[in-house]
């Protein structure tokens, strides 16, 4: 049993409501109805993907969904499946972190310390809260088809998702439990893919906080905290250590991840991007409305990556600055040969990878942006050609 104190409710406890439900909160004590909820979201999950591209398939006439849209959904949905599976494969290891960051929480004893971790904390519910709201506000356009002044075939039934074709004779009980169910599956994407996010901005920008404790706490040794006759830089190399081999839990279980969501927005930003510049031209204020919003939580899942993986990087690289700056002279000789080598490690800044093939950086974010607005204008070029030529 874990104890949480109130910083640690503060810290964590958002992350824990998008990701109890779909059972991936890595500390849920009842492990095996965690199981059974994240099973019922794979299925669903599996099933809205199916559902979806036999829609796009088979392209019936009354169809009344927009492309744009099903591409969209279903991308989330994969992108569900495949960050689930992750959290699900990493559990023991998310638990690790988790736990050791509820620990911290819990042993902080000055309030400058806690000042620092609540800063990093506030961080990531900023970040988070906002990639949690932008989901939301999308959520509720797709519900937004069971509007009737949203609804352009009144006469017709109007499914959330474009599945008209696979649903064409069906009685009134059939359609609502249809529609209800198609209502839980959004939400199901919509949790699983915020929670992904949510958990992985908690830990890490936590762990930026316990880095620059340590580069501070460094900063400030001097002989008198030798106690016991050990080494003076004993402490700091197992926090240290520590802080690097929750790094690695962190980066072996996002890693995939993290690869997968940077392949998956870069598309959909030029989908949902081509969508806008569709409806700008045919004056669709919801679907211009719609595709901002897409467009916004796209970046912000890439912009979440990229930011705590570069304050990682910018933490590790001033704790070998801190090593230098501190009164390293004082110490004995075993200990500067000691605060050598720990230099030399520190010289390695603590980076994040997607899928171990290149570092996530700010300048990730950009290259993702940059490519994105250029493919937007090659469309953009294409469709005024299009529209001059006709």
């Amino acid at each position: 049993m874990v104890y949480w104190n109130k910083d640690a409710i503060y810290a964590l406890s958002s992350y824990k409501i998008l990701a109890w439900p779909v059972g991936v909160w890595p500390i849920d004590n009842d492990i095996f109805y965690s199981k059974i909820r994240y099973l019922f979201v794979m299925i669903s999950e599996i099933l809205l993907t199916t559902t979806l591209l036999m829609d796009v398939y088979f392209a019936c006439e009354n169809s009344s969904g927009d492309p744009i849209d099903t591409y969209v959904v279903a991308s989330s949905a994969m992108l569900v499946i495949v960050k689930l599976t992750m959290l699900q494969i990493q559990r023991s290891t998310l638990s690790t972190n988790l736990c050791s960051a509820i620990q911290d929480w819990c042993s902080v004893k000055d309030a400058r310390s806690r000042e620092i971790m609540i800063q990093h904390a506030r961080t990531a519910k900023i970040i988070s809260l906002s990639l949690f709201y932008c989901g939301f506000v999308s959520l509720i356009f797709y519900l937004l088809r069971l509007l009737p002044f949203v609804n352009a075939t009144a006469n017709e039934r109007t499914f959330v998702l474009p599945m008209s074709c696979l649903f064409e004779s069906i009685s009134n009980l059939q359609y609502a439990l249809i529609t209800f169910y198609q209502v839980i599956q959004l939400f199901m994407t919509y949790a699983g893919n915020c929670c992904t996010e949510g958990i992985f901005v908690g830990i890490t920008m936590h762990l930026c906080g316990q880095l620059e404790l340590l580069m501070i706490d460094f900063q400030q040794f001097d002989r008198r905290n030798n106690r016991g006759g050990g080494s003076i830089v004993e402490e700091f190399v197992i926090r240290h250590r520590k802080i690097l081999k929750l790094t690695e839990n962190i980066d072996d279980s996002y890693s995939i991840i993290i690869l997968t969501q940077i392949f998956t927005s870069a598309i959909l930003i030029c989908v949902t991007g081509f969508g806008f510049i569709i409806s700008w031209r045919i004056h669709d204020t919801v679907m211009m409305v719609k595709s901002f919003v897409i467009m916004i939580v796209m970046l912000l899942q890439c912009f979440l990556y990229s930011y705590a993986g570069d304050n990682l990087r910018d933490q590790s690289e001033a704790l070998s600055f801190a090593l230098y700056d501190s009164n390293w002279c004082d110490f004995s000789p075993s200990d500067i040969r000691d605060l050598a080598f720990i230099m030399i490690k520190t010289n390695i800044p603590i980076r994040l990878t997607a899928g171990k093939f290149f570092y996530v950086t700010r300048a990730t974010f950009t290259d993702i942006l940059r490519t994105a607005v250029s493919y937007l204008s090659a469309l953009r070029v294409m469709i005024e050609k299009r529209e001059t030529n006709s």
